[in-house]
């Protein structure tokens, strides 16, 4: 066992780094697969999972690496704003794990998205399951369930002293970008300490029609840890310590852009082995992030009464516990997992003391996991998963209030909402129950077909529960509408049905699923009956409970051919509508796909891909969302990885991104809110990038 999983690792680190960089979550479970696993540039598959690691066609976000995952994509308000979307579902119904942690936005309209608080070159790999997410993965996993791994170092073997790092820096020219990162880890065969860092920065990009302001960014990442392992390997503790300090960066499509985010998460985790064959896993996570916003740092000459500045905290800590069981063929897991965390936001104007708005106080969401799951073989060829979870969710928040303007006068429409708001009944507990199954059915050695089904549940975020004043603070929703929220929403309930195929071949490979999902009680924006608020805003939304469905198909296929050559294509599609009225879901994203061709070689990486998105017409009439037009890109990359004794390790890269300087509109992007934006009006989307040549340096050792 120990040597395959050696050999399986090895491997995964001579071919990262490539166009394509996927491999499998938990190589230590290699064995248990009946299905091979099948190398491809940068890719190892396995049955049900796909990682991504950083490519070296630059950095940003660690979202950036879903645009590699078939059905998922990402939300874009900004070039440090990435939200995850899988499926269609994104925000908070998509679950992310990072090193433990489920990090939580401190920004209400999530500026501070979890995937942006470690960025892709500080990335060990992204791991995405794909379909219906394991009960033990998480507590709310309604969208699916995403777990980023930041690099953390190895122990040494034997009595080996070991140093080992990764310095990795590039350059792009569309924004006159660049990062620069060092890791380094030393070990030996108990101890390991690993410190490490980031620089990002960059200006607004440019395209064919002109300049995305403001999308220039700049943010510093820093991470330190230690682990402690006993001589037989059977109990291994960790700590460690990431810090995110974020300047000045854009989001084009909010009303506000990013002054700082600072803050930092700390994660304990312990596994342990005992009597041989009980597995124990524990983890412990503490976060403290401050977060700061303004319209008029970046937006040019915004009037003095019209500034504003919002200050956002969030603070909390989460913790999950796991006992394996060895049960009849299989495992038994029991768990037990948790976070609490509380928000605060408040809005001024720093040129008029009196203006203020207590937009959040004392918002509180407390959960509570339970759950149980089963993993093994029936009968030969047969595999079954089967789940359930219980999850508590208590809800709360404090008084709110505002001043300094016309509509907080006695008996004004703004001093109404405060009070109808702090006489409600803010504590909300619900009890949400989730379900999964999945059957596997082993036809061949290199072949394999899954149905699965799932019942997810998601109670309400806490700008659906209680947001009271219309306002943008949506969780980064980012269509330009106002919202409120309602208190006595109901949890969302989700039924999922899920069919997949595995065929991997000697040559070739081939990963297609298919899958449908009703959403009973979905929570969306509805025009509201709120007198006071249509007061303020008569086109004001409300968080409202509807029914809804998605459906679609997702795909993974390649072929490797006269030995160095190989093409791969990736597909994804999904179709979001409302059940209960004739209408389509928000920001769904269009059929998309990529296929790329490529030579390669141990020393040489060359070829080229084509990235396509159809056209979205099928689009959300609730919050007159606008359509977009389909486009394709052609890109060319290069990568260069001299195999002579010396330089091992090293990685030079470079190549050209939308070749033929194709302007056109990413349907997941925001709304541009921004007045000085260059070539794009108010309510349209956001633009892709232009034309960007990139050169990277990487260096393992």
């Amino acid at each position: 066992m120990k040597q395959r999983k050696i050999k399986y690792l090895s491997a995964g680190l001579m071919i990262a780094g490539g166009t394509m960089p996927v491999y499998a979550q938990d190589l230590a479970d290699a064995d248990k697969e009946i299905l091979p696993t099948m190398f491809i540039e940068g890719e190892i598959l396995t049955p049900g999972t796909v990682g991504v690691k950083p490519d070296m066609g630059g950095a940003g976000d660690a979202a950036v690496l879903l645009h590699k995952v078939p059905g998922a994509n990402v939300n874009s308000n900004g070039p440090l704003t990435g939200i995850a979307q899988y499926r269609g579902l994104f925000g908070d119904r998509v679950n992310v794990i990072t090193d433990g942690t489920s990090y939580k936005s401190a920004c209400s309209n999530a500026m501070d998205a979890p995937l942006s608080h470690v960025p892709a070159v500080l990335t060990e790999v992204l791991s995405v399951k794909r379909g219906i997410a394991s009960v033990s993965s998480g507590i709310e996993t309604l969208g699916g369930n995403i777990v980023q791994k930041t690099r953390s170092g190895e122990f040494a073997v034997d009595d080996d002293i070991l140093f080992s790092g990764r310095t990795s820096n590039g350059y792009s020219s569309v924004n006159t970008g660049y990062y620069v990162s060092l890791f380094a880890n030393i070990a030996n065969q108990n101890h390991k300490i690993h410190g490490g860092g980031s620089r990002e920065a960059g200006d607004s990009f440019a395209w064919s029609e002109g300049v995305n302001r403001d999308s220039s960014y700049e943010r510093n990442v820093g991470t330190v840890g230690y682990g402690f392992q006993t001589d037989d390997e059977n109990h291994q503790f960790d700590i460690g310590y990431n810090y995110n300090d974020t300047h000045l960066s854009g989001t084009p499509s909010l009303p506000m852009d990013i002054v700082y985010s600072n803050g930092g998460v700390t994660n304990l985790n312990y596994n342990g082995l005992i009597a041989d064959k009980y597995k124990l896993t524990t983890e412990f996570s503490y976060q403290d992030v401050e977060h700061q916003m303004n319209n008029y740092t970046l937006r040019g000459n915004v009037a003095q009464p019209a500034r504003r500045q919002s200050d956002n905290t969030a603070e909390g800590f989460g913790y999950k516990a796991t006992f394996d069981i060895p049960l009849f063929e299989g495992n038994l897991l029991l768990g037990v997992d948790g976070d609490n965390i509380e928000h605060n936001a408040v809005i001024t104007n720093p040129f008029n003391q009196p203006f203020k708005i207590n937009n959040f106080n004392d918002v509180t969401r407390d959960r509570y996991g339970f759950f149980t799951e089963w993993k093994g073989d029936l009968v030969q060829d047969w595999a079954l998963e089967i789940g359930t979870r219980l999850n508590w969710v208590r809800m709360n928040a404090g008084t709110v209030s505002g001043t300094g303007a016309p509509i907080f006068a006695p008996g004004k429409p703004g001093t109404q909402l405060a009070a109808d708001f702090n006489a409600s009944d803010r504590l909300k507990n619900d009890v949400n129950l989730d379900v999964v199954a999945a059957l596997t059915h082993y036809l061949s050695s290199d072949m394999a077909i899954e149905l699965g089904f799932g019942r997810k549940t998601r109670s309400p975020s806490y700008q659906e529960r209680y947001g009271w004043l219309p306002l943008n603070a949506t969780g980064g929703l980012a269509d330009g509408r106002n919202y409120i929220g309602n208190v006595d929403l109901t949890p969302e309930t989700s039924y999922q049905v899920e069919l997949g195929f595995d065929w991997q071949g000697k040559e070739m490979y081939l990963t297609p699923r298919a899958f449908y999902r009703y959403v009973d009680n979905y929570i969306q924006g509805t025009p509201t009956q709120n007198q006071a608020a249509l007061a303020i805003d008569p086109t004001t939304l409300e968080f409202s409970n509807i029914n809804a469905q998605l459906y679609g198909v997702d795909m993974e296929a390649g072929y490797r051919f006269l030995e160095d050559w190989r093409i791969d294509f990736l597909l994804s599609y999904v179709r979001g509508e409302r059940t209960d009225a004739k209408d389509n879901l928000y920001r769904i994203a269009p059929v998309n796909g990529k296929i790329s061709f490529f030579y390669d070689t141990p020393e040489w990486l060359a070829g080229t891909e084509l990235v396509g998105y159809g056209k979205q017409t099928k689009t959300a009439a609730y919050n007159d969302e606008p359509p977009t037009a389909g486009y394709i890109l052609w890109n060319l990359r290069m990568q260069y990885r001299p195999q002579y004794k010396y330089l091992q390790g090293l990685q030079v890269g470079f190549g050209i991104e939308n070749l033929l300087d194709k302007g056109y509109r990413i349907h997941l992007n925001g709304l541009n809110r921004n007045p000085i934006n260059d070539g794009t009006a108010i309510g349209q989307h956001l633009p892709g990038q232009g034309r960007n040549f990139y050169a990277t340096l990487s260096y393992d050792w």
